[in-house]
């Protein structure tokens, strides 16, 4: 098994001082030191919890969005010649224990991306409006990829050496999501998906992306796909 210790975690952060340290302090109960927080732009005390909780922060001057933040997050990853990579949410909805199902599938050896999948387990808990939206952006992203993925969506993933050199994301909102899977793809890289469950409380169901927002991410990534 991977040792925890050789695990860097990177939690990209927008205004969740209510949630992130709560979030760091229950993966270092679990065991895994190296946590960065990429805070992207955020106008609360999110930087100050982090930094206080423990975790190395990395900050963006102005807000630029999730996939911005994510992109960061690859490129820290690459500098620092980590061998592995996770991303995780940090409005508490992922659960730490689950960090272990990535690290078992990513330790087989034939894959270079992991991906949580809430699809892949019971989603009762998930909002119906929320199930509806992200199975909706699986139509859409599979469409463009060969394979067919059960949650395109998820921000919970994991990352190795092949993976974190070869991908260069360009979308800086929600897209990146898709994207990741797209360029995955495009470079030969082997993506596999595990269950996972999720906490939805009003807090979490307030962050991430409305309807809106959601058509935007969707045009900006057949633009991205169809035009660049």
């Amino acid at each position: 098994m991977i040792p925890k210790s050789d695990i860097p975690i990177f939690i990209p952060a927008f205004n969740e001082e209510l949630t992130i340290a709560k979030v760091i302090s229950e993966l270092r109960e679990c065991g895994y030191s190296q946590l960065f927080v990429v805070d992207d732009g955020s106008s609360d005390n999110t930087a100050k919890k982090a930094n206080e909780a423990g975790a190395y922060l990395i900050q963006h001057i102005i807000n630029r969005g999730a996939g911005a933040a994510t992109q960061t997050a690859i490129e820290w990853a690459r500098k620092k010649s980590f061998s592995y990579m996770i991303l995780m949410d940090g409005d508490g909805q992922h659960l730490p224990r689950d960090l272990e199902k990535l690290v078992q599938r990513m330790d087989a050896g034939d894959c270079d991306i992991v991906i949580g999948s809430r699809f892949l387990g019971d989603v009762s808990a998930m909002p119906k409006s929320r199930r509806w939206f992200n199975r909706m952006a699986n139509v859409l992203t599979n469409f463009f990829c060969k394979n067919q993925y059960t949650d395109t969506q998820s921000g919970f993933r994991m990352l190795n050496r092949n993976a974190i050199e070869n991908l260069q994301l360009t979308l800086d909102e929600y897209g990146f999501c898709s994207e990741m899977l797209f360029l995955a793809e495009q470079k030969g890289l082997k993506v596999a998906e595990v269950a996972i469950s999720t906490i939805y409380t009003q807090y979490s169901l307030s962050k991430g992306q409305g309807f809106y927002s959601g058509v935007g991410t969707a045009l900006n990534f057949i633009w991205k796909v169809i035009f660049k």
